[in-house]
């Protein structure tokens, strides 16, 4: 058994993987993953593993480069007498999606890759998905997050395991891969792209580090060293911010004030982003700027009633006594309108010639109107006037329903659906105002005020500003009854 096989096999005991399990191996046809392929391939008996290969094409190379990659990797597992899979990204997905999501194209194809291969390690019912990641990854990863002003955690370097995913090869240099290949006369394939300085990963590898290399021979030992030191004091804030007492909430967390006041600022940051991976919203950005969450870290004391921090898909709100952070509904996306709505003036909805007001008293319609009166204690703030979304579902008194079921029972043609607006609350759809558009209007299940007279409502008005006005006088005559 040579080093490579004994790292790799001590590894997968550290990750606390069976000795039987089924594994997923991401293969490209690079150095790194051939290694672990050929590595797994020769533990097989001892190890009693089974192993299925999963080559993924990010739809970013050429189709001649692919179909190489491709070929090389299926004949490796041919003469290995190992499955193989394919999954592929249709060409140029990763590149628009790059532009529309304002990400990198290294993050945008890991994403990608990451999805693809949970995918197929479903489809297998494997136990782990092994990556060939090496220890000059973590350099090169620890290098590029100190140069991006990353925190502590971000500087504990590339886990061992980190939930369905395995990197046996951690500790194994580059150099030792290559050593290892050739020793088995093994060949491999370079991809074009790994030397191309776009990439921020690919100025580190080629440019930064020969002059490290050169200015500081000893660079790696103590690069690791401060990875290792810097880990301790991350799983010690890690610890104190999962004690921080936050409970959960339609699409956010709670805390109190004093309680979030009383922790340290690195405690109150990390509880901050740890909590906002588990609530953020699709299209919003995989991690937040640490420039977003600095103003709240060193505060002393908070106003009562404010929106402290927004943006990024996140909210953090101070009501009274407590501290709400979750997603926020109001965020800005590629397609539609988004128009955070309140009691302070008309809103006109856009395209449809309409304006929308809203106006709180006891004694109040607006159903007459075409729009509608909701219990004011039913509506749980930011309060959103928006377009359409594919998904969109509102709870009726009998039961969930899709929005698209709801226009189509209107008979509303497809051309006008997506016009219809649509009022959201944090916990969703609060009404499909149909009646902007002559078609009618609906409120989620026990929002509704007309059967509550002595209760405080708010009037959703659709119409022309004299109707506005009249409403605004209706109000202020119950006021004086």
């Amino acid at each position: 058994m040579t080093g490579i096989e004994e790292a790799v096999q001590e590894a997968l005991t550290e990750a606390k993987v069976a000795v039987d399990a089924l594994l997923l191996v991401a293969v490209s046809g690079g150095p790194d993953s051939t290694a672990l392929l050929r590595a797994l391939a020769s533990l097989r008996e001892s190890a009693r593993a089974c192993v299925v290969v999963c080559h993924v094409d990010h739809g970013i190379r050429s189709r001649l480069e692919n179909e190489a990659d491709i070929a090389f990797v299926r004949t490796l597992c041919e003469r290995l007498g190992i499955a193989m899979l394919v999954k592929s990204v249709p060409p140029g997905t990763c590149a628009s999606r790059a532009v529309a999501e304002q990400k990198s194209l290294e993050e945008t194809a890991r994403d990608a890759r990451y999805g693809l291969l949970r995918e197929a390690a479903r489809d297998v019912g494997a136990a782990a998905v092994l990556l060939g990641h090496t220890e000059d990854d973590t350099i090169e990863t620890i290098l590029m997050r100190v140069l991006q002003g990353s925190d502590v955690a971000g500087l504990k370097g590339i886990p061992l395991r980190r939930g369905l995913f395995v990197r046996p090869l951690l500790r194994c240099t580059r150099a030792q891969i290559i050593e290892y290949l050739d020793s088995l006369g093994q060949d491999w394939r370079e991809d074009p792209s790994n030397r191309d300085t776009v990439f921020l990963r690919n100025r580190v590898r080629h440019i930064l580090l020969p002059l490290l290399r050169k200015d500081f021979p000893g660079f790696r030992t103590g690069i690791l060293g401060l990875s290792q030191k810097l880990s301790l004091a991350a799983d010690m804030i890690e610890d104190s911010a999962s004690r921080l007492p936050w409970f959960p909430m339609e699409n956010g967390f709670c805390i109190s004030r004093d309680a979030f006041l009383s922790a340290p600022p690195a405690v109150r940051a990390r509880s901050l982003l740890s909590l906002y991976d588990r609530f953020k919203l699709s299209g919003s950005p995989r991690r937040l700027p640490w420039r977003f969450i600095a103003p709240v870290l060193t505060l002393d004391a908070l106003p009562s009633r404010a929106r402290i921090l927004i943006g990024h898909g996140a909210v953090l709100l101070s009501r009274g006594d407590a501290l709400f952070w979750g997603a926020h509904i109001a965020s800005r996306g590629k397609k539609g309108y988004f128009i955070e709505v309140s009691d302070a003036g008309p809103t006109v909805i856009p395209g449809a010639g309409v304006i929308l007001s809203l106006v709180h008293g006891r004694n109040i319609d607006g159903a007459a109107t075409g729009g509608i009166s909701i219990l004011a204690c039913e509506v749980e703030p930011p309060l959103v006037l928006r377009s359409k979304r594919k998904g969109d579902r509102i709870l009726l008194e009998t039961g969930v329903t899709l929005v698209n079921d709801l226009l189509a029972g209107w008979k509303i043609p497809q051309a006008e659906k997506n016009g219809i607006p649509i009022l959201a609350d944090r916990r969703g759809v609060l009404a499909v105002l149909g009646g902007a558009l002559g078609f009618r209007t609906r409120a989620r299940a026990g929002a509704i005020a007309e059967n509550r007279e002595d209760a405080d409502r708010m009037a959703v008005l659709l119409s022309r500003p004299q109707a506005a006005i009249r409403l605004a006088e209706q109000r202020d005559q119950g006021k004086g009854t």
